[in-house]
């Protein structure tokens, strides 16, 4: 992206996300301070909004990271859902060219900034890697005659167990997209938000949960006669349950989903001094402390392997 801004925005509610965006943060800072184009947002419930901790604020404060509250979230949902955070958080004005929402259990090791996110009417997006809603019945058929639509001839190969054809189907950890109003003065992510509550509270349609996200954003796109860039995964690696993690280097994000799944990753030490560098030396106990807690400390060192209780609340 050449002479234009990009904010990369990210979620942070809790404990558990805020020591994930420790990570996530020094990682992207390192990858695109050269650029002054780019900006950093955190998006925070209002309830949690004094409650980051001096370690994060600190590092915040040295990668230029912007804290802003999220609206409140009443009425949009039929039933509680924290997913929705990152499409409150896209429906969020801002003054930058183009926006690219990441989830934050997620490291940077290349830059982001290398593409046209500023196309009007395209969403960058990675498909997912399985199919995990619509594949047994006609759910998607459902979904699509909701808002009057056929089912859609085009397809993307989704990115694990066979890389099967199937219908658009994107991982909602990270999604691209420009700023400029698309319909009735409305940027994407107001389009977005609400599509999905729409379909939440209208559709009949079963297990929403937790892909009401990932259902409604080819929704959103076919809707409003929009486009989608398949980006290759190298934008949105997923290393959950790899034997084989070799190769990462050439990869810009990779989404850990876990604690174990990440420190296992060769990149993972330098990730976390990285992250420490970032903070004044007098509050690395309570970085240290953050990332414990969120089970970041190798095997042995305050995480089980195979311990699934390290599971990212959702972002």
């Amino acid at each position: 992206m050449t002479n234009t801004s990009l904010s990369i925005i990210f979620i942070v509610d809790g404990e558990r996300l805020e020591a994930q965006s420790l990570l996530l943060v020094s990682s992207l800072f390192r990858q695109h301070r050269a650029n002054p184009g780019v900006s950093l947002i955190a998006y925070m419930p209002a309830a949690s909004f004094d409650q980051l901790s001096p370690a994060t604020r600190a590092m915040y404060d040295s990668c230029g990271v912007s804290v802003r509250a999220l609206r409140d979230p009443a009425g949009l949902w039929k039933k509680d859902y924290p997913h929705g955070n990152k499409l409150l958080a896209l429906a969020e004005p801002r003054d930058s060219d183009a926006s690219l929402f990441l989830d934050t259990d997620m490291v940077c090791l290349g830059r982001l900034d290398d593409l046209d996110y500023t196309r009007t009417g395209t969403v960058f997006a990675v498909p997912e890697g399985v199919p995990t809603w619509g594949q047994e019945n006609d759910r998607w058929e459902r979904a699509y005659a909701f808002f009057d639509l056929p089912l859609p001839e085009d397809r993307v190969q989704l990115m694990r167990r066979g890389k099967v054809s199937y219908y658009p189907y994107f991982n909602a950890g990270f999604i691209g997209v420009s700023e400029e109003p698309l319909r009735d003065g409305k940027r994407f992510g107001q389009l977005w938000l609400e599509t999905a509550s729409l379909f939440d509270w209208k559709c009949a349609v079963a297990k929403k949960r937790p892909w009401l996200d990932q259902i409604t954003l080819p929704l959103t796109i076919k809707r409003f006669g929009l486009r989608y860039e398949a980006l290759p995964e190298e934008y949105n690696y997923s290393i959950s349950n790899r034997a084989d993690l070799s190769g990462l280097d050439e990869m810009r994000l990779l989404h850990y989903h876990r604690a174990r799944f990440l420190t296992p990753a060769p990149q993972y030490a330098s990730l976390r001094e990285d992250a420490l560098a970032m903070i004044p030396p007098a509050l690395h106990a309570e970085a240290e402390r953050l990332l414990r807690q969120a089970h970041y400390l190798p095997p042995g060192e305050g995480e089980s392997e195979g311990d699934d209780s390290a599971a990212s609340p959702p972002a």
